[in-house]
């Protein structure tokens, strides 16, 4: 065996110039390799909450919002009828509710749903405090213009219509979020929340904007507000909710992929905890 394993180093050495054994190799040509030191990037510190079973989406109630202008009731109980059944999560169960933010039961819920088109937001400094303190201590809101199927061809998907200003002066209120509501950002199509359990590789479902919004302010994308890179708030003139409320929009299934794609990037946020 030794002399079979020298032979076939020889006959390599015969095919290259090849050093003699024992001898350092030299390079044909200086090694001119440059390496860059990355300084590594402190990531905000998270305080991991254990998983519970239940897990609630609140649909906020304001008094003057219209059923069916402003809101639909179904919305968030067809969502989470249709994400429970999607997902089968062992001991992970959805649950619906609607309440006010000053309703002593509201507790700490997974995720706010807040929709609106032309009601005020009449929210008083109680609830604008207690909306403060959940953003701030790791809650999310998902807040959406909607439109009912009669009024489609409206201003659905465009920017700064009167629910979306309501909606954002609001969240800048120094009561609930100050200046931090400021930062609002497009969310890319690489974002999370198009891969967490549903693949949306082309951005979110645009079937219930009418298809052709008129104006320059057309709207295409979700936006999202964070803090110290932890997201607080999602906000949607896509009108996708609409979706999940009604049995016969157009795309129905893919809203409702959609809905289902947020409540699992709310599970993995509220997982994470808030940042310290």
């Amino acid at each position: 065996m030794a002399r079979r394993y020298t032979h076939r180093v020889l006959i390599s050495c015969s095919l290259v110039a090849c050093p003699a054994l024992g001898q350092p190799t030299a390079l044909s040509e200086p090694d001119t390799t440059q390496v860059r030191v990355v300084p590594p990037v402190a990531e905000p510190e998270r305080l991991v909450r254990p998983l519970t079973r239940r897990h609630r989406i609140v649909s906020v109630r304001h008094p003057q919002a219209q059923e069916g202008v402003d809101r639909f009731r179904a919305s968030i109980p067809e969502l989470v009828d249709f994400a429970n059944e999607e997902t089968q999560l062992e001991d992970i169960v959805f649950v619906g509710e609607e309440l006010r933010l000053a309703d002593p039961q509201i507790g700490t819920p997974l995720m706010l749903f807040l929709t609106g088109n032309l009601a005020p937001l009449p929210f008083t400094s109680e609830e604008k405090i207690w909306l403060g303190t959940y953003l701030w201590g790791g809650g999310l809101i998902y807040a959406e213009d909607v439109r009912a199927r009669r009024i489609l061809g409206s201003d659905v998907a465009q920017s700064g219509t009167p629910f979306d200003v309501r909606l954002k002066a609001l969240l800048a209120d120094s009561r609930v979020l100050g200046e931090q509501a400021q930062l609002w950002q497009r969310i890319t199509h690489e974002h999370p929340i198009y891969h967490s359990f549903f693949e949306f590789l082309a951005g979110p479902p645009l079937s219930n904007t009418s298809g052709r919004p008129r104006g320059a302010n057309r709207v295409t994308e979700l936006e999202i507000l964070q803090l110290r890179g932890r997201t607080v708030a999602i906000f949607s003139d896509l009108n996708i909710s609409y979706g999940w409320a009604s049995l016969d929009a157009s795309g129905r299934r893919r809203a409702l992929q959609f809905g289902t794609n947020l409540l699992i990037f709310a599970l993995a946020e509220h997982r994470a905890g808030p940042t310290r």
